[in-house]
């Protein structure tokens, strides 16, 4: 089987020949002098990257599936006047309508080889107002051309996955507002802070449903979810409802949906599940992670797919070998209980990361055999 194949198998709930062996480089690459990718783009302004990152898939063996752009635009009434881009180092992100004005600036970092948030674009509850003036006020149209180009491109060295948007919450928390500010407004302004997350979220449905009704393959979401800032009360009081409604969105269309769970595990894995996610990607078990790689899948259930796997410090040349063997061997063992396994590095590759290891990581699942 290709790499295509297996990851298809896998989604669609069948059991390839061997586990699937993915990776992000999105992260490595850029910190290699592979340059930025721009931010919060959907306009496919990162096309340029993807080719030298099919290089790196190539000569590692890992399947590509993220980071091939987005296949859907946004675009606003008159009204609402939206501009992003590069300012130097810095990267803005600008809502302007006549209740007022809100913007989001990045700065490089060349420590962390990525754009941290310097300024929220929420910074007080009248902002709230802003960004429900401009979700009432967003459409989305799909961008089926580029998909299939990048689908082409891809070939069989992976499947690109078709993001959907944040959920309204997944915004406030690792956008709009950070964790802080996010809880400050829920405890102090709760209506208001909840109908802009319902706004929020209605928008973002039209996206999902625009996405799950096109040639896509395999849906996947990501809130950034951790259980130490998303607890699973917390994602089912505030996210529950939306998250119900994407997953049964997508698989009205006969298409599975995962979630990109970059954090902390515990009870979100199970909640998740009943919510309707089909996986997790970017699983992360200890010890970098919360659970181990037996108690990711005890708490998953033998159909939820569970994708990650290796520690991302794992990759360093300094971290012994033979732990890291370990560590690949004990996600790969998994397969024995379930077939819903894919292995990589979760998150991502890290910019200090030894690339040769992957390689190691993909020839090691090459021999997990069913």
């Amino acid at each position: 089987m290709t790499p295509r194949n297996r990851l298809l198998t896998v989604y669609t709930g069948g059991r390839p020949d061997v586990v699937p062996a993915l990776a992000d480089l999105s992260y490595w690459h850029a910190g290699n002098g592979g340059g930025k990718f721009i931010p919060g783009k959907t306009d496919g302004a990162n096309r340029d990257k993807v080719e030298t990152l099919l290089a790196l898939h190539r000569r590692t063996g890992a399947a590509i599936h993220v980071n091939l752009g987005s296949f859907y635009r946004e675009s606003y009434d008159d009204a609402v006047k939206a501009t992003s881009g590069i300012r130097g180092e810095v990267y803005f992100h600008r809502f302007e309508t006549p209740v007022g004005t809100v913007e989001e600036i990045r700065t490089w970092s060349p420590v962390s080889s990525s754009w941290p948030i310097t300024q929220h674009m929420i910074q007080s509850a009248a902002d709230l107002k802003v960004i429900r003036y401009v979700f009432e006020r967003i459409h989305y149209s799909a961008n089926w051309e580029l998909f299939r180009e990048v689908d082409a491109q891809v070939g069989d060295l992976g499947l690109p996955l078709v993001q959907v948007p944040y959920s309204g919450m997944g915004f406030f928390m690792s956008r709009y507002a950070g964790v802080e500010q996010t809880v400050l407004l829920a405890a102090d302004e709760p209506a208001e802070f909840e109908e802009t997350l319902a706004v929020i979220n209605t928008a973002h449905a039209q996206a999902c449903r625009l996405m799950a009704e096109g040639p896509s393959q395999v849906l996947i979401h990501s809130d950034n979810l951790t259980s130490d800032t998303h607890s699973p009360p917390w994602v089912r009081h505030y996210s529950g409802k939306h998250y119900a409604t994407m997953t049964r969105i997508a698989h009205d269309c006969g298409k599975p949906i995962v979630t990109h769970i970059d954090g902390r595990l515990r009870g979100l894995l199970q909640t998740t599940r009943d919510l309707g996610f089909d996986g997790a990607d970017a699983a992360t078990p200890a010890p970098w992670g919360d659970l181990t790689p037996a108690q990711c899948r005890a708490e998953a259930g033998p159909d939820y797919i569970l994708s990650g796997g290796v520690p991302p410090d794992s990759f360093n040349a300094n971290f012994p070998l033979r732990d890291f063997d370990a560590q690949v061997e004990a996600w790969l063992d998994l397969r024995h209980q379930s077939s819903a396994l894919i292995i990589a590095p979760g998150d991502q590759l890290p910019p200090d990361g030894d690339i040769n290891r992957v390689t190691r990581m993909v020839e090691l699942a090459a021999r997990a055999t069913y």
